[in-house]
């Protein structure tokens, strides 16, 4: 383990309570200027210390620390969980498990290539956020897909609700707003056996921002967090809770009892909106209509060629974006 990871590990073991430099430095057999090293990354990655001369060091909140004890306590789902402090992403680690119907959960506190769709850089940093991954070999076929991203869509909205008091929704067909700002993205992947129609992997990566951090210029008039104050809710609940919603709507994902909330929570409905069929700046101006019994978007052109005209749109032909 690197100097920053074992200081943690015993941060973490002191239950909230001063441990001195000294303390630490006999234990892990480290000098002062290393441990001061390792507390500042350990700040650096989001994690609160409280530092005080002539006691030491503590980790500040239970909340913002990341357990697999607390998280499998509030399940009431059958999976199995890990949790990890740093990696690369919980996706690409979830890629290399041998899957089954039991779901494999993936979670960390923070993650060095985090994606989003399109091969889009996610940011990832520690003590804000939550990365979580579900992974597992479901029962159903291919041609419910979608239906996968929307009901995760609707079960982190409750999730979070639930956990943080705060009111969610959600942008067609993979975003959490709050307080109009983006605070989750859903990446879905699946791997099918294209002779039987069905799904042999299904890896649903959840990203999420929980307390404020520092948001790259390009993202900060889109990005949020799901509380203003860190700390203020417990990372290790709403994991749980994700978790237990998750499971049990896609136990259910044949009905498609989703879709009804998933509607009422999809703040483009009703709106103008800007399709981009190429993924790019260019945009095609639309309302947005309805979400389809397939999950694709309802809309109706507004401009170009296609004026007036009705088209459903499904996920990987299209980015939308709320109209300016």
């Amino acid at each position: 383990m690197t100097t920053k990871e074992k200081l943690f590990e015993l941060l973490s073991l002191s239950e909230g309570k001063f441990v001195s430099g000294q303390s630490i430095a006999d234990t892990l057999n480290l000098s002062r200027n290393s441990i001061w090293k390792g507390i500042t990354a350990l700040k650096k990655d989001g994690y609160l210390i409280e530092s005080k001369t002539n006691k030491g060091y503590r980790l500040l909140g239970e909340g913002n620390i990341l357990s697999h004890e607390i998280i499998s306590k509030d399940l009431n789902v059958p999976c199995d969980v890990e949790v990890y402090d740093a990696v690369t992403s919980t996706n690409d680690m979830a890629k290399h498990k041998s899957m089954s119907h039991r779901p494999i959960i993936l979670i960390a506190n923070r993650q060095s290539e985090g994606r989003g769709r399109l091969g889009r850089t996610f940011e990832s940093p520690g003590g804000t956020g939550l990365y979580l991954t579900i992974a597992l070999k479901p029962g159903f076929s291919l041609d419910k897909s979608l239906y996968v991203t929307m009901a995760a869509a609707t079960s982190v909205c409750r999730a979070i609700e639930k956990v943080c008091r705060e009111e969610a929704e959600i942008k067609w067909v993979n975003d959490i707003f709050i307080r109009n700002k983006k605070v989750c993205g859903i990446l879905t992947e699946a791997q099918t056996n294209f002779e039987t129609g069905q799904i042999d992997s299904l890896i649903i990566g959840i990203g999420i921002n929980c307390f404020p951090g520092n948001f790259p210029d390009d993202l900060k008039e889109i990005a949020g967090s799901i509380s203003e104050e860190t700390g203020s809710f417990s990372r290790n609940s709403l994991a749980a809770e994700i978790i237990n919603e998750t499971v049990v709507s896609l136990d259910k994902i044949e009905d498609r009892s989703f879709l009804r909330e998933y509607k009422s929570r999809c703040l483009v409905l009703g709106k103008e909106v800007k399709v981009h069929p190429k993924y790019d700046e260019s945009g095609i101006l639309a309302k947005a209509l309805d979400i389809a019994e397939d999950g694709g978007l309802i809309v109706q052109y507004l401009e170009g060629a296609k004026k007036d005209k009705t088209e459903t749109l499904h996920t990987g032909e299209i980015s939308i974006r709320l109209s300016e």
